[in-house]
């Protein structure tokens, strides 16, 4: 085997290395940020709702990620906004799907009614379509923080949650 041979094959393995380094490195890393973009079939005041979402976070350790999100609950009156700060946790080691679990609080801003601290708990799982990009399939459960049953309908809720999870 010539040298000019052995740097060729030292300069294509390098190289695939390189391009195949995202996909090696384990996406939820700590430093890493997360962008997430929510939709979802939600239901409060005994209406339906459609509620859109952006959530950014930071892995602090591996698997852990702080975020806050902002949600606009429309189709319906009164319009609901939140903002929700979460702690989630990503069991990272598996293949292709992902489990997750968090909890959250948030302060949910009805208008024409009080303001409300909600909090809760989602579980669910990513599935990866590419080594930074997921989507997220999971269900929240939701508490009406001092919730008044004649105004709220129902204080607990269980909806389906969507979203598609990019990291940076």
């Amino acid at each position: 085997m010539n040298i000019q041979h052995l740097v060729r094959r030292s300069i294509r393995a390098i190289l695939l290395c390189v391009i195949l380094a995202p996909s090696i490195a384990n996406a939820f890393d700590q430093g890493r940020t997360s962008v997430t973009v929510l939709v979802s079939p939600a239901r409060q005041l005994d209406r339906d709702y459609t509620a859109l979402g952006l959530r950014i976070g930071r892995y602090f350790v591996q698997d852990f990620e702080a975020s806050v999100a902002i949600e606009a609950w429309r189709g319906n009156d009164p319009a609901i906004t939140k903002i929700v700060p979460e702690l989630r946790y990503v069991y990272s080691r598996g293949g292709a799907v992902k489990p997750y679990g968090a909890i959250f609080v948030s302060r949910a801003l009805f208008n024409g009614l009080p303001d409300r601290y909600t909090y809760g708990a989602k579980g669910g799982a990513y599935v990866t379509f590419h080594p930074s990009a997921h989507l997220g399939l999971g269900v929240n459960y939701e508490r009406i923080e001092s919730c008044d049953a004649s105004t709220y309908v129902k204080c607990r809720q269980l909806t389906p949650e969507i979203g598609l999870h990019f990291l940076f």
